[in-house]
């Protein structure tokens, strides 16, 4: 688990003091989720059509196996198991026994808001810099560009479509993930009132729930038709439309009671388990070639959600293969780093095409020299930067707030 989901004891002297078990698959899957996602851009860029100077930006991924271009291509269905265990995560932290959250809001805010936004602001005015004068020469819509910049600057930008690729495109998880975090007190105290039933009953509804505007998308852009961008960021990027996934996944933690605050749980580390089927499964859907729309989304709106809570809750009780694979020595160090990764990779993409102008063969190592750079600069980030400087903003604000 992250830093970036910090322990309940540290946000409030009075929760009771049991040990967090570390769930250690699903810190190592998290990573390789997220990293997938990044190749996804990758791929996405490589397939884009390019001005001819930059033709050859990724050309080293022509060479790669077909199956391994498409992995790569499907790296979108990650962001559905990314918010599922973002939900079940901080439900394990911070969902206390009483139904609601563990520590105070404002605390609970302020430490997300600790680590997400210094590293965030500071990429942000750098890539604005460099970004928003070319936008405006080119005859860019003034008030648009500036309002996207200072929606980007509050990741709040997933609300606007026309904002998600003006500055970061990768970012609008993060978004979407500050809005799911601005909710998640709300939703524990809601969620607690249902009996055990009711709360699976719900959480079998809820891939269907998740489908409601992805099937109204498909009357308006029917397979075969003429997507639109627009519309396309608009049904993957809202961050309303993963509130289902994000509270899936808290739904799992409680129903299953993998929490914290059960002194009772321990991981059964079972030899088999269905998680390492659906895992199997994710995997050939990953390897599907040619997705079209809108079945893409249905994939990615509700049709794997089943799969991957399969995987999160074998995963977390330390059960099958995939959860031994995952929890191997070095993961947990790497898996901290994953929301570096979101943060970074644009810079990385931006640092390509630079490179790029600068040797015409460059792109023939970009997705190498790319890959092993994101992986470095996240550790970095991670460890140097984002933890350091999180620890000292939390220990600040947070008494602080205490003192007031």
């Amino acid at each position: 688990m992250s830093d970036h989901q910090t322990t309940p004891n540290m946000l409030n002297p009075n929760s009771p003091l049991h040990p967090v078990t570390e769930l250690s698959g699903l810190t190592g899957i998290r990573f390789f989720a997220i990293f997938h996602i990044f190749f996804f851009h990758l791929a996405e860029v490589y397939r884009s059509k390019q001005e001819p100077k930059f033709a050859g930006l990724l050309s080293d991924m022509a060479s790669l196996p077909t199956g391994l271009q498409t992995f790569f291509a499907n790296g979108w269905m990650s962001t559905s198991f990314f918010f599922l265990l973002s939900g079940f995560i901080l439900a394990y932290l911070y969902w206390g026994k009483d139904g609601e959250l563990s520590s105070t809001r404002n605390s609970f805010w302020l430490s997300r808001a600790s680590r997400l936004y210094p590293i965030h602001i500071i990429l942000a005015v750098l890539t604005a810099l460099m970004m928003v004068p070319n936008q405006l020469m080119q005859g860019a819509n003034p008030f648009n560009i500036i309002a996207g910049t200072l929606a980007n600057f509050a990741l709040v930008q997933a609300w606007n479509p026309d904002w998600v690729p003006l500055l970061s495109w990768p970012t609008w998880t993060i978004s979407a993930l500050v809005f799911l975090y601005l909710l998640m007190p709300f939703l524990m105290s809601q969620l607690a009132k249902l009996s055990r039933k009711s709360s699976i009953v719900l959480l079998l509804c809820l891939p269907v729930l998740s489908l409601i505007p992805t099937v109204i998308y498909a009357q308006y852009f029917p397979s075969n038709s003429e997507p639109q961008q627009y519309w396309q960021i608009f049904i993957s990027s809202t961050p309303l439309f993963w509130v289902a996934h994000f509270v899936a996944g808290m739904l799992l933690s409680r129903i299953c009671n993998i929490s914290r605050f059960n002194p009772a749980f321990k991981p059964t580390q079972r030899w088999w388990a269905l998680g390492d089927l659906a895992f199997v499964g994710v995997i050939a859907l990953m390897l599907t070639p040619d997705i079209p729309e809108p079945f893409k989304y249905y994939l990615r709106h509700g049709l794997m959600m089943p799969l991957y809570l399969i995987m999160i809750y074998d995963l977390a009780m330390g059960n099958g293969l995939v959860a031994r694979l995952f929890s191997v020595p070095g993961m947990k160090f790497i898996g901290e780093t994953g929301y570096s990764v979101f943060i970074w990779q644009n810079m990385v993409i931006v640092a390509m095409f630079i490179s790029l102008m600068i040797n015409a063969n460059a792109g023939k190592h970009h997705l190498l020299v790319g890959s092993i750079s994101m992986v470095l600069l996240a550790i970095f980030s991670t460890y140097v930067i984002e933890k350091p400087l999180s620890r000292r903003l939390r220990k600040k604000w947070l008494k602080t707030t205490t003192t007031d």
